[in-house]
Parts: C-alpha cells; sequence; structure tokens
C-alpha cells in the first residue's frame, strides 16, 4: 500500500500569518487551498538505500512532519536499472536540518543499492489541499472555491470579506470575519438571490439572508454565518469591541472534500473550530448533499455580544448547544427546507481534556453526527475526538500512532479561555 499524500495542513509555524487585517483570511485560504506554498531553489537532491529522496535547499523551508511536498520539474531518474518518475506528491519523513527534507520515496529493489544523485532538479512546494478559484471580485474582498475535478455534490464554497455595499457599511477597525456559505451552483461571484438554489446556512423566506449588510456603525448586522479570525477575546464576541494586532495561531487541515481551521481568533486564548464542505454520509445524496459548515451565525448587530451558547460558536466544544455546527435539512419532498443543526455524538464534549482513554497512545475516535430532526447523518471526515489530555499541545504538532499519521492542536473548551483540550486530525497511512 502507497503513503496516503491526500490530507494536507498548515499552520502559522510555516510562516504563514492571520493577523487583524482584512483580508487575512482569503490570503491564506488562497495558499492553503489552491496554490501552495513555494519552497527555496533545491540545491541537491538523492534516493538513498531505502529509496527515500532527500532534499537540500539554499535556505530554510519552515515545513513540518508528514506535511505534503510536490516536486515538479525534474527529469525521469535511472533507479535499479529502471527509469523512474521523480515528479509528484510525497510526505514529508524527516527534517534533518532546517534546510533539509526527507521524503518517503519510492521502493528499491536491488540488493545493497547505492545512493543515486539526482541531477536534473527541478522545484518543491508545499502542496494545496486542492481547491480552485472560480470566481474572485475586483475589489479582491471575495472568493468562491471548489474542488478540482468535483463531483456534483462538491459545493461552491463563498467567502466575502466585504464590509460595505455603498450604503451600509461595517467599521474597518471592528472584529474580521468574513461570511461563508456553501452554494449548490453559481454562474458569478454574487449568484445567491435565487429562491430555488440550495444554500447552508438557508432560509427560505430570504435566500440571501447570509450575505446582507445592513445598517451602520454600532447598529451594524453584517451578514449571518461567519468566520471571526480576529477578535477582542475567543469567549465570545463583540465585534466593536478593540480587536489587539499580531499574529493568530493556527491549524488548517484537510482535502478536496472538507477542510477545518482550528484557530485564535483573539492574540491571547484558546482556538475555535471552524470548517466546510462533506462528510461521511449514511444517507442517500441525491437530492440533498452530504454538506457541512461549522460557523458562528448570528444576527446581532456590532454592539451586540454573540455568547458562547448559542449553537455553533464552539463546534464539538463546550455545551450540547454551542458544539453543534450545520447541515441541509434531509427533506426529500422539500430539498429547499431551512438547514438542520448537527449534534455530534462523543463521549463527551472536552475532548483533549480527558482521561477517558488515557492508557492508549493516541485515542483518536470518529465523530458520528444526527441531525436536529433525529436523522443519524453520517460522520465527519478527518477530525477526531481526542479521548486523553492534549491541552500541551499550544501548537500545530504531527504526531505518529503506529503507521498512522495525524496532527494536533489544543482547542477551546470554557468561558474563561482558562480550560482547554484539543483535537486529532488524521492525515493517513504512512507505509
Amino acid at each position: 500500500m502507497a503513503t496516503d499524500v491526500d490530507v494536507q495542513y498548515f499552520s502559522h509555524l510555516n510562516g504563514l500569518t492571520l493577523g487583524n487585517n482584512w483580508g487575512d483570511l482569503i490570503r491564506l485560504l488562497d495558499k492553503a487551498l489552491v496554490t501552495g506554498i513555494d519552497l527555496t531553489q533545491i540545491t541537491s537532491a538523492s534516493i538513498d538505500a531505502q529509496g527515500d529522496i532527500t532534499l537540500r535547499l539554499y535556505a530554510a523551508h519552515n515545513c513540518m512532519l508528514f506535511q505534503i511536498i510536490e516536486l515538479s520539474g525534474f527529469a525521469d531518474v535511472s533507479v535499479d536499472g529502471a527509469s523512474r518518475q521523480i515528479n509528484g506528491k510525497y510526505r514529508i519523513k524527516g527534517i534533518p536540518t532546517n534546510n533539509q527534507l526527507i521524503l518517503k520515496g519510492i521502493v528499491r529493489t536491488v540488493e545493497n543499492p547505492l545512493v543515486v544523485n539526482i541531477l536534473s532538479l527541478g522545484s518543491a512546494k508545499l502542496a494545496s489541499l486542492g481547491y480552485d478559484i472560480i470566481f474572485r471580485d475586483t475589489n479582491d474582498v471575495k472568493r468562491v472555491y471548489r474542488a478540482k475535478n468535483p463531483r456534483a455534490e462538491h459545493p461552491y464554497i463563498r467567502v466575502d470579506e466585504t464590509i460595505s455595499d455603498g450604503t451600509n457599511s461595517y467599521n474597518s477597525t471592528y472584529a474580521k470575519s468574513a461570511m461563508v456559505g456553501l452554494i449548490e451552483n453559481m454562474t458569478h461571484i454574487d449568484d445567491f438571490e435565487d429562491p430555488n438554489k440550495l444554500q447552508l446556512p438557508f432560509n427560505s423566506l430570504e435566500p440571501k439572508k447570509n450575505w446582507t449588510l445592513t445598517g451602520t456603525g454600532l447598529n451594524v448586522v453584517r451578514g449571518w454565518s461567519k468566520w471571526h479570525w480576529a477578535t477582542d477575546r475567543g469567549h465570545e464576541i463583540q465585534e466593536s469591541n478593540y480587536v489587539s494586532n499580531g499574529n493568530r495561531r493556527f491549524t488548517l487541515v484537510g482535502d478536496c472534500n472538507a477542510f477545518y481551521l482550528l484557530y485564535n481568533s483573539a492574540v491571547n486564548g484558546s482556538k475555535r473550530l471552524n470548517g466546510c464542505g462533506l462528510f461521511k454520509n449514511s444517507l442517500d445524496n441525491n437530492l440533498i448533499p452530504n454538506w457541512f459548515l461549522m460557523s458562528c451565525i448570528s444576527n446581532n448587530n456590532a454592539s451586540q455580544y454573540v455568547s458562547t451558547s448559542i449553537p455553533g460558536f464552539l463546534p464539538l466544544f463546550k455545551s450540547e448547544l454551542a458544539s453543534r455546527f450545520f447541515t441541509n435539512q434531509f427533506n426529500v419532498l422539500n430539498r429547499l427546507s431551512n438547514h438542520a443543526e448537527a449534534i455530534p455524538l462523543v463521549p463527551s464534549l472536552n475532548s483533549g481534556a480527558t482521561s477517558v482513554f488515557g492508557q492508549t497512545n493516541v485515542p483518536a475516535l470518529e465523530i458520528p453526527f444526527y441531525d436536529s430532526n433525529a436523522f443519524l447523518r453520517g460522520s465527519l471526515y478527518h477530525v477526531f475526538y481526542a479521548g486523553k489530555n492534549i491541552s500541551s499541545f499550544t501548537e500545530t504538532k504531527p504526531i505518529m500512532a503506529d503507521k498512522s499519521m495525524y496532527v494536533a492542536d489544543s482547542a477551546y473548551i470554557d468561558g474563561g479561555d482558562n480550560f482547554i483540550g484539543g483535537l486529532y486530525f488524521y492525515l493517513g497511512e504512512l507505509e
């Protein structure tokens, strides 16, 4: 079996920034989802006796274990008497120095093989998660992303950092957020007003509710479903409050089916989870797509607190309401019904701050869920409940369990930023 090279992750430790600036979220998503990150010039490359590829780079790379490297521009190489293609995707198996990488490579067949030097060098980058930018606006504050080579169920993911429509406006010094939602098909970047088009979240009486600005100043209501990446604190949100400058710590994980962003919305505070995409479906998705969305859904104005107690504020954590996220209502007679709340089935709501499976090396549990209409819907890709205390993982941490690769990080639990748990994200198998 080959090593899995589908699920990628990124971190602030890669040198990426998520700060208190408009555009920071879209720039991060562009790099992580679509383009990847180019590495510096490769100065030498070789294949060792195990078939692993060693790269030496001109300067420090900021890469991490188990991230995916994509090689391109290399000529084929003769290995064990056969021509082998070097271009492709590889997991990082080792990082001997800050300008060296060891990539999980090819199978070698010759007994006591010699090291093969790769003389025709190409380039390397941290591979993206596998999305395209379908639409972007001229002001560069909106994006629509979709999986490369999508299937019918893959949604259009619209991310909108607009703060003014010419009449209504949101103060640029307030908390930073993007309006985020999923749409089943689009012909242009603002194609969301059709009442016959399924969205998530969805209000059948007001299809464009998720993307509307009303009012100004403290009374402004900007959107409905939002990813707040820069706020004054982590445990509740008042958009009009002063927001500290500084880069936020984060872990972004996923593939072309689904991705998650676990991040500090405040400079000092534990992390909250957002995400979207497809889930592993237990029901037919011919009419009702298997979409999920983790976001903060609220119609409060900028002067009103958004409490941690509302559904969706802390997906997978804290309380039965706060831990919920969102999915399409499974109603085949009326597919354009309002969205439903998704309720996770987990041992407790303090993942990563428990000892329920403390004797297990990496007790990672898949997370199934049902919806608010009592349909058992399926389970989430990539993100796993942590059955032991991992609250010490204050930054993105790659870990191994037998041949299984994970990345772990701390996550937010309570209302005072002082009780912290965490999550595992499954990357695949290192064969």
